[in-house]
């Protein structure tokens, strides 16, 4: 055998054991199951992937070659639910997450399997980098928001070039095989040096009702604390377009500082749950009002700062359970019974 061809199925066989094990982390984190699901599938199927390669020699090798290939190639998709299971707040599974799975299958029936597959493949991967930078800067934990950047960048980044290194390489290139698995062990080791932390802080993305324990403020920061509560009673939160780092100017606070307040003196560990968590305390106190029992709902998501009705409607049913409209109803029915 040649030697090229056994050191290659060392290295895979290196990053598919650091994956399987990665795939029991999952399965022992006990946070969400759609992200123990997605995690565990992309893990193994990541290992697949690793085992099967792109060397038309692994064939005689390896039992089973061709379904490992099949298989490993859905790991993209995995990973692609597992990245929104993490950073797309409220995300749900559904039927239609594994179409693009469909496609891929069925594609590798097609004479243009390879370009078929690594279209759709990198399509993923487009979109989890927007995924991992959306809302990059409102994230209140230094730690995720590292990691999103090594997911938007690092990751997709080297899938791609690995499916451009393979539409434009000949078959029998051993070189070119012996670089991608390089790639692709380095990246099982990339991944795992995160995942193996399993720390809420790095995967949990948290429900818009639920924070953190606060923790006591130092001295030193007390001060910029106050000006952030005064901001707030101030009515800063309602401001369309609200930034935190828009907010730091105002405050005149660096951006770092003011991401440690909200995060450990508030317990937020985003900063749109800040906001909307002070807009929709508002906006329950207006709809309670009497007074402005006539108002139209749309006339207090403007007041609040939204620019539409929906992310109001949307936050307000997540944090109380109704809707506006129903939830003015009952508190305005509660206050004519008395």
């Amino acid at each position: 055998m040649d030697e090229a061809v056994i050191l290659e199925l060392i290295l895979r066989g290196i990053g598919a054991g650091i994956l399987l094990l990665l795939g029991l982390q999952f399965v022992r984190m006990g946070r969400s199951r759609c992200m123990e699901i997605a995690g565990f599938a992309f893990c193994i199927l990541g290992a697949m992937h690793a085992i099967a390669g792109h060397n038309p020699a692994f064939a005689t090798l390896i039992p089973g070659w061709s379904a490992l290939m099949v298989l490993g190639r859905l790991d993209s998709v995995a990973f692609w639910i597992l990245v929104m299971a993490m950073f797309d707040e409220g995300f749900e599974m559904r039927p239609v997450h594994l179409l693009p799975g469909v496609a891929i299958v069925t594609s590798l029936l097609s004479p243009i399997s390879e370009i078929c597959c690594g279209l759709i493949t990198m399509a993923l991967m487009v979109h989890v980098m927007s995924l991992a930078l959306r809302d990059r800067e409102g994230d209140l934990v230094d730690i995720r928001r590292r990691f999103r950047m090594a997911l938007a960048v690092v990751v997709p980044l080297m899938i791609i070039s690995s499916i451009v290194t393979g539409w434009l390489t000949p078959p029998g290139a051993a070189l070119v095989y012996l670089l991608d698995t390089l790639k692709i062990t380095g990246l099982a080791v990339f991944f795992g040096t995160w995942m193996l932390r399993m720390d809420d802080d790095l995967i949990h993305s948290p429900a818009p009702e639920e924070h953190v324990a606060p923790r006591t403020v130092p001295p030193a920061d007390l001060i910029e604390m106050q000006r952030l509560r005064a901001a707030v009673e101030g009515g800063i939160c309602f401001e369309p377009g609200l930034t935190i780092g828009a907010l730091a100017a105002r405050l005149d606070i660096p951006e770092h500082r003011l991401r440690r307040l909200i995060n450990q003196g508030l317990g937020y560990r985003n900063f749109a749950a800040f906001l909307n968590d002070h807009r929709i305390e508002e906006a329950k106190r207006r709809l309670a009002d009497p007074a402005q029992a006539r108002a139209q709902i749309v006339s207090h998501a403007f007041a609040l700062g939204y620019n539409s009705l929906a992310p109001f409607n949307r936050a307000f049913r997540e944090r109380v359970g109704q809707s506006p409209t129903a939830y003015r109803t009952a508190v305005l029915g509660e206050i004519a019974a008395q």
